[in-house]
């Protein structure tokens, strides 16, 4: 075959019209409440190794004791969705995890339709793009496409009378006053089995891109201002990625203006946005508050009790457009994602918000295939290896040699997150430093086409030992910075303690999930190698059986057998192909290189076909917020 399908996989993100997409172009849309649900249960039943569904009020009884209809939407009883996608086969308890809520305020309709889309892109690319598969296969993503099941059926704010973005435990003085909506509580119960590093929640009515604070109790007086959090850095890095993930307007700014919620919106009491930020550390009965309601049968104040840094996730306000119901013809179409301009649909634009976030939940070293091509004398071999960093902003990696009597197997899990301490302080005491290299990760390069080449470690391995080679990284160090923060703390995010501490751990209120995490991250670049050297310029390679379980182990012998070596297991942590799911399908080799031909031929003419297309798309927003003065006009006109 003059093809195999890893080639087809690369072919198919260059030409997305063509032959690669399962679902080629299509325009968005708006769905409604029984669109949603019936859209989500076929794509559980296209992917069911990668899509899974809940409902709140049956998985989380404690919202709702009395089993009482608490609402009626579209006919039927009212019921909260909850999706997860994610690889099943690979997840862990320490899986990372991230969340996005759709409508929060059931009247602001983009949410739904962005995060419907998102997940039917990660499923649908899975099987055709290597990056996709990644964000799939080592992170678990969470959405409530419909948060506020009620409002959005409904085309209202409020759940019964009652806002659901001033319900949250956070700065209330009545503790009767919280905690009262479905809304609420699902999304309080789903914090308290996991632990969620990035979210988005996105609203309408506006269009900026906020992080925290956005209360009271965290301004500056009198100039009313918010007061800089302690994850100061790491909001405005990530948040500055998002915002060039959603594009440029018309007159070349930023689509989502970028800055504090106090600053570009307003503040609140009871917003679900402090209260995922600081429900794990800030100080309970105030500002964390203890809520005691009465609604729907009540809820119990101990579910409003949570562990210490359980909560603390960096997330993100995305007031969308000025109105809370954009115009149908400006949401896009789907190629637009793989193509940003400054005519993009909201949608695209969001989802790509979606993709970047998601990304971050995890930094990450990509190893390509090594080479070993000569001698480097001294009894050494001269080892090649080709990284990226992936989910970070700033990376420092080492490429180190270690006995693998210290590494079985090399096996040193995700990021050697779960090896014991022991164990760890031995890998880092006898490690041999070959080379080392810092600088800007790469990252998702779905839309980016002038993506930077990966960094090249190098070094001599020595013979007559076994040895297993990993790359030791740290990520995002610059995150530590900070200038006057409010509470006087070090930055407190999972994310950020993830890469900042020397070991990290934390486990959620309930359930099994944890996060174990070290500065210091480990990623194997191949099983235990042993070579002997038979004179000055030749290596041969002793030969053990040893197999890996990580799934995502691909490469033949042939880099090896080029090298004069034969590793002594397959290579782990690297993801050309990992082994497909049988829900998957995948484009069958070619038989000829003349299909080369064919398909760049019909790439040309989808591109043609996309440019004429922009060319006539109707404008995403009605209006460019230009400063913050006017945005602050659009304060109190149309709330979060």
């Amino acid at each position: 075959m003059w093809l195999q399908a890893p080639w087809l996989s690369a072919l198919a993100l260059l030409l997305p019209c063509s032959f690669g997409t399962p679902n080629q172009d299509r325009i968005f849309k708006y769905r409604s409440y029984r669109e949603t649900h019936s859209f989500f249960e076929q794509l559980q039943e296209k992917y069911p190794n990668l899509v899974e569904l809940w409902y709140a009020q049956d998985i989380f009884p404690e919202i709702l004791p009395r089993k009482i209809t608490w609402g009626t939407c579209e006919g039927e009883p009212c019921k909260t969705l909850i999706v997860r996608i994610a690889n099943k086969r690979l997840l862990t308890n320490s899986t990372p995890e991230v969340f996005f809520s759709g409508a929060l305020h059931g009247d602001e309709r983009l949410g739904p339709a962005t995060v419907t889309e998102l997940a039917s892109f990660l499923c649908e690319e899975y099987g055709v793009d290597t990056q996709v598969r990644r964000l799939v296969d080592f992170r678990a993503t969470w959405i409530m496409p419909m948060t506020n099941a009620f409002g959005y059926a409904a085309h209202r704010r409020e759940e019964n009378s009652m806002d659901p973005n001033r319900d949250f435990p956070y700065l209330h003085t009545r503790p009767e006053r919280c905690m009262q909506t479905q809304t609420a509580r699902a999304v309080n119960e789903l914090f308290r089995r996991h632990l969620f590093q990035f979210m988005i929640t996105f609203h309408g009515g506006m269009r900026a891109l906020t992080y925290e604070w956005g209360s009271r109790n965290h301004m500056t007086m009198p100039q009313r201002r918010s007061t800089e959090p302690p994850d100061e850095t790491a909001f405005r890095e990530v948040g500055q990625a998002i915002q060039a993930a959603a594009g440029k307007t018309l007159h070349r700014r930023w689509f989502y203006p970028l800055g504090r919620i106090n600053d570009l919106v307003y503040p609140v009491e009871g917003g679900m946005e402090d209260w995922s930020y600081a429900a794990g550390w800030e100080k309970s009965p105030t500002p964390i508050t203890v809520c005691k309601p009465n609604t729907y049968g009540g809820y119990a104040e101990e579910r409003t009790k949570y562990r210490r840094d359980s909560i603390s996730t960096l997330v993100y306000l995305a007031e969308m457009d000025n109105y809370k119901t954009a115009p149908d013809n400006s949401l896009g179409h789907r190629l637009e994602i793989w193509s940003p301009s400054a005519t993009n649909g909201h949608i695209a634009r969001n989802l790509r918000m979606c993709l970047k976030t998601i990304e971050m939940t995890r930094p990450e070293v990509v190893v390509l295939p090594p080479s070993m091509p000569s001698s480097a004398g001294d009894g050494a071999t001269s080892l090649s290896v080709q990284i990226y960093g992936f989910g970070c902003h700033q990376m420092t990696a080492r490429l180190v040699a270690v006995p693998s009597s210290v590494v079985p197997g090399c096996l040193v899990g995700e990021d050697g997150g779960d090896l014991e301490q022991e164990q760890f302080q031995q890998i880092l005491q006898k490690s041999v430093k070959m080379d080392a290299t810092e600088g800007h990760c790469r990252g998702l390069s779905l839309w980016n086409a002038s993506t930077p080449p990966p960094r090249v470690l190098q070094g001599a391995v020595p013979t007559g030992e076994e040895v297993c080679v990993l790359i030791a990284a740290e990520f995002d160090q610059q995150w530590a910075r900070q200038t006057r923060p409010d509470p006087l703390v070090t930055p407190r995010s999972h994310a950020a303690r993830g890469r900042l501490e020397e070991r990290y751990q934390v486990k959620a209120n309930d359930g099994p999930m944890m996060i174990k995490a070290r500065r210091t991250k480990l990623f194997a670049v191949g099983g235990p190698i042993r070579l002997e050297a038979t004179s000055a310029t030749t290596m041969t390679a002793k030969e053990t059986t040893m197999a890996t379980s990580d799934p995502h182990t691909s490469l033949g012998s042939s880099i090896w057998q080029q090298a004069r070596l034969v590793p002594t297991t397959t290579f782990v942590n690297l993801h050309p192909r990992p082994e497909e799911p049988e829900d998957v399908t995948y484009a069958q080799d070619f038989f000829s290189i003349a299909a080369i031909s064919f398909a760049l031929s019909i790439a040309m003419g989808c591109a043609m076909l996309l440019r004429n297309r922009q060319e006539v798309a109707i404008k995403a927003n009605v209006k460019d917020a230009q400063t913050r003065s006017e945005l602050a006009e659009m304060v109190g006109k149309d709330p979060i």
